[in-house]
């Protein structure tokens, strides 16, 4: 289909929604007019927006959550996205079974080993792969390229095409992740700081290290709350060591350590992240620091929540974090004392250069169709309806039909699949700040438009709003996130394929073991020369032939 034929699509699309989006749940069902005639020509069946007819029918299965929530008389098998997709469309969606979402996977894998699969479905890696060496599955490569729309591939390869790379097997497409919202770079961490507290003792902002270290020490040790008592903490570390608030993942990465992660080497293998040598060199930074009380003594029973609460009772300053816990880590600080000041930092490096953060993978799970179904292509044209009603037509009016529903019913949850852009708020806060800017923020859409009236109040006085600042104003954590974007920092997982068989068996009892060794090295109950019995240790418990599984993976890719 010609550019301009699917503009054309796209113009009708938007007036329709105009005028759904002025209807209320008891008027006009979605989809009166028949959207496949355009101009008086049909659009053709591989079209991304083409209509079936007949109708056809696709089963799937679903699960639900205490947290969703329907419009009375309505359910999966019908609301406004079923009524979409088979009066506009001509798609009937079947739910062969819906569970509670603690039980998907185990009633999923009940439904692989009967055989009694649906059309398409929701799988993880490891259920992916296991359907394609079972030849269970269709191949999707020829299918996306003639059904996806241009919107639907520019989210499929937002992450460095990372994700399809993971769905891919011998060459072929398995599977379409499920990118989520506020993936890929927005998972990068970053140093929150009180820099009311470093104004106070005259401490530089943090640019290398060396800079964290001496803040860490300060605010340690010389009374940042002029309480005269020595009440407050250095570097805040929670016991899990690198995940939520308190993760020492920045910390590394300033080392140019990638723990948890696998990563290139200089001859082009994949190489575990965790057993290299500026591991050992963050390790004794680390020890060195909570052997001078720069790190709390009792970090290695302290969850992050605790971290929060230390936060908000103002007795800690600097910590690595995440985008959006100015929101409300940060948040609650503010709220008690209105005299703290945060700010976030990119992470920062030995010598001052820009840091590459790791990353989150952008998808942990995927949508498979089974092999054989008639229509194959239908999951596909799914995805296209979602991103064409959900984000290039109703994210912005209002009422918008997705978002706007009584009772705290969100519709927009009830499609069967979901596949989002990874950087919905980086892009909120580019236009939010180039809003500010003109002093004019009529024109924007959903969710820039919430952020932007938010900051307009905090501006005008109204101190509820800080947290939006901290967020999305021009210093917000979102600037960070921009910065990271905009240099192409972000370090994703070099692997990316499903488990290996000994990943599987092993995995779990040596990252066991590198939390141990790596929490005892820092608090100093063990040498540093522990790191290399540490890494010795890994490889003949199964690392070393978790690497040749790895490898084989990624030079069959």
């Amino acid at each position: 289909m010609s550019k301009r034929v699917f503009a054309l699509v796209i113009a009708v699309l938007i007036l329709l929604s105009a005028c759904m989006s002025n209807k209320d749940h008891s008027g006009n069902e979605a989809g009166d007019i028949p959207l496949d005639l355009i101009g008086g020509k049909r659009l053709l069946p591989k079209d991304p927006l083409y209509k079936y007819e007949p109708l056809i029918e696709v089963s799937t299965v679903a699960s639900t959550d205490q947290g969703m929530k329907f419009i009375e008389g309505e359910s999966l098998d019908n609301n406004i996205w079923t009524r979409i997709f088979e009066n506009q469309y001509g798609i009937k969606v079947n739910n062969m079974w819906v569970v509670d979402a603690l039980q998907y996977n185990q009633k999923l894998n009940i439904s692989i080993a009967s055989g009694e699969l649906p059309d398409f479905f929701l799988a993880s890696k490891e259920e992916m792969k296991r359907l394609y060496e079972a030849n269970q599955l269709e191949d999707l490569t020829k299918l996306l390229d003639e059904y996806g729309s241009p919107y639907l591939k520019q989210l499929l390869n937002q992450d460095e095409g990372v994700s399809l790379q993971a769905a891919s097997f011998d060459g072929k497409l398995a599977g379409l992740p499920r990118m989520m919202v506020n993936g890929g770079v927005s998972t990068a961490e970053m140093l929150w700081v009180r820099t009311d507290w470093l104004k106070k003792l005259e401490l530089p902002e943090p640019k290398t290290i060396e800079d964290v270290v001496q803040i860490a020490a300060a605010f340690a040790k010389e009374d940042p709350d002029g309480n005269g008592i020595a009440d407050t903490a250095g570097l805040g570390v929670n016991n899990e060591l690198f995940m939520y608030h308190g993760s020492l993942k920045g910390f590394f990465n300033g080392f140019l350590a990638y723990p948890g992660i696998w990563i290139h080497d200089e001859q082009g293998q994949l190489i575990y992240g965790s057993i290299q040598r500026e591991v050992k060199d963050a390790l004794v930074r680390l020890r060195d620091m909570y052997r001078d009380g720069a790190i709390d003594e009792e970090f290695a029973v302290k969850p992050w929540t605790e971290l929060a609460s230390q936060i908000a009772a103002g007795k800690l300053g600097l910590a690595y974090g995440t985008v959006s816990d100015g929101g409300y880590i940060h948040k609650e600080s503010f709220e008690k004392d209105t005299n703290a000041e945060w700010k976030p930092y990119p992470i920062v490096s030995l010598d001052g250069n820009a840091v590459h953060p790791q990353l989150l993978n952008a998808a942990s799970s995927f949508y498979v169709v089974k092999k054989g179904t008639e229509h194959p292509e239908a999951m596909i044209k799914l995805a296209n309806i979602y991103l064409l009603h959900y984000y290039e037509t109703n994210y912005a009016p209002e009422p918008n039909p997705f978002i706007s529903a009584p009772n705290g019913v969100f519709p927009g949850r009830y499609q069967p699949v979901t596949i989002d852009p990874l950087n919905v708020n980086l892009q909120a806060y580019l236009q939010v700040q180039k809003a500010l800017s003109l002093g004019d923020g009529t024109h924007l859409s959903f969710p820039a438009s919430v952020h932007y009236d938010r900051l307009t109040k905090y501006a005008a006085g109204d101190q509820g709003m800080w947290f939006s600042t901290v967020v999305f104003g021009e210093e917000g954590s979102y600037s960070v996130i921009d910065q990271y974007d905009r240099a192409k920092l972000g370090r994703y997982n070099a692997f990316q394929g499903a488990a290996t068989p000994t990943m599987a068996e092993k995995l779990t009892a040596l990252e066991r073991m590198q939390e141990e060794t790596f929490t005892k090295i820092i608090m100093g109950e063990e040498p540093i020369e522990e790191f290399d019995r540490f890494v010795e240790d890994w490889k003949q418990l199964g690392g070393d032939r978790i690497t040749e599984e790895v490898n084989e993976w990624f030079h069959n890719q």
